[in-house]
Formats: structure tokens, C-alpha cells, sequence
């Protein structure tokens, strides 16, 4: 299973899912209901009826948009980018159907029976589209700061150093480049010079100490 992208709410989106398809599938069904009646009556408006379903077949693409999110949710697969870009398409739509009422309202074509159910369905995809366009910002933050510069390594060669120039980083560090082990068992003794005492000291001091006496201190 895919590692989900963003780290999506469930508290968010299962609930405006759930309005979403209930509501879709409401619509889908007045309006086949209507279809239906017309048939009946006997209406033979062909245009009137084809608006009518178009108007369906668009709700039902609305519609299998959110069932394709939920599946992908599920999958763990759901991407920013291809929830943003759906919710737009949704959100689009119902923003058309909801300019279209308030055009006919205005004319006074039509009533506003029904506009606060249009209302209320654009704002459950607007929601949703505003929460996709968050999660879609956060995506590309957490992507701009995962790039970063690598961090030289001594071992590795340079990368605009010709072919056959050693890197100057190629030379072992101080501390490796004798690392065999001496048993001190083995370890030869430092050698002193029988004509010279073991400690000597320097400078000054040893100009002193090294000076041989003229006389014996207990001759006058």
C-alpha cells in the first residue's frame, strides 16, 4: 500500500462526503422522477428534455468524482494535486449552477424556491476545495524544503575535478594512516648513548648542568 501523500482528516472529509453523495444522489433522483412524469404526460419538448439530461449526466460525473476520491482516499493514494484538481471541477459546476439561478431569479423566470439547497451544495464543495488547496499548499512547502545541498564528503571525489587529478581530500586523515598494532612485548627499547646521559635538557638549563667544574668542589 502507497504511503499517503498529506496526511488527510478523516473528521473533515467523511462528513462532507457523506452530505455530498447524499445530495447528489437526491438530485439524480428528483430529476429522474421528473423524467419520468413527462414521459407520462406525454410532454414532447425534446430541447426542455435535454437539458434536463445533460443537467443529470453532469451531476452523476459530480458524483463519481466523489466516489473515485473516497476509493483513493481508501488506497491510501489520494494526492494533493488530483483532489485539488477534482474539487475544482465540482466547485466550478455547482458555482455555474448557482450563477445561472441568480440570473433567472433576477429575470424573474423562476422563483427562489429552490436557491438556498443550491447555495448549500456550492458551499460543501467550496469547503472541500478550500481544504484541497490548503493540503495542496502544505504538499509543495514540505517538497521545497526537502531540497537541500549535500554536505561535502572528504571520500568522494570532486565533482568538476578532471579525470586522473587527485582530489586533495583523497589522503587519509592523520589518525589512519599507521593503525598496525605493536605488542609491547616486541617493541624495541629506545637506545641511549652510553656518552651521554639519558635526559638532557635544553637551553639555558642545559647549558648549565653540562658545564664541567674547573675544580673539585673540595679543592680551593
Amino acid at each position: 500500500m502507497a504511503k499517503q501523500p498529506v496526511a488527510w482528516k478523516k473528521r473533515i472529509l467523511l462528513p462532507f462526503w457523506a452530505v455530498r453523495v447524499v445530495l447528489m444522489l437526491f438530485i439524480i433522483g428528483v430529476y429522474a422522477w421528473a423524467l419520468k412524469v413527462l414521459r407520462d404526460e406525454g410532454y414532447d419538448d425534446l430541447p426542455g428534455i435535454g437539458v434536463i439530461v445533460v443537467f443529470m449526466l453532469l451531476i452523476i460525473a459530480v458524483l463519481l468524482m466523489d466516489i473515485l476520491q473516497i476509493l483513493m482516499f481508501l488506497r491510501d493514494s489520494l494526492s494533493p494535486l488530483s483532489f485539488l484538481i477534482m474539487n475544482s471541477v465540482q466547485t466550478a459546476f455547482w458555482a455555474a449552477v448557482l450563477l445561472l439561478d441568480l440570473v433567472s431569479i433576477a429575470k424573474k423566470e423562476s422563483n427562489a424556491t429552490g436557491i438556498g439547497l443550491v447555495v448549500f451544495i456550492f458551499l460543501t464543495f467550496l469547503a472541500l476545495l478550500v481544504y484541497a488547496a490548503v493540503g495542496f499548499h502544505r504538499q509543495r512547502q514540505q517538497a521545497k524544503r526537502g531540497h537541500y545541498a549535500p554536505a561535502h564528503n572528504p571520500a568522494m571525489p570532486a565533482p568538476n575535478a578532471p579525470a586522473g587529478v587527485p582530489s586533495p581530500y583523497h589522503a587519509p586523515p592523520v589518525y589512519q594512516q599507521n593503525t598496525a598494532y605493536h605488542s609491547p612485548a616486541h617493541t624495541p627499547a629506545p637506545t641511549h648513548n652510553p656518552y651521554q646521559p639519558p635526559y638532557q635538557a635544553h637551553g639555558a638549563a642545559a647549558d648549565y648542568y653540562n658545564e664541567q667544574p674547573a675544580k673539585p668542589a673540595h679543592m680551593v
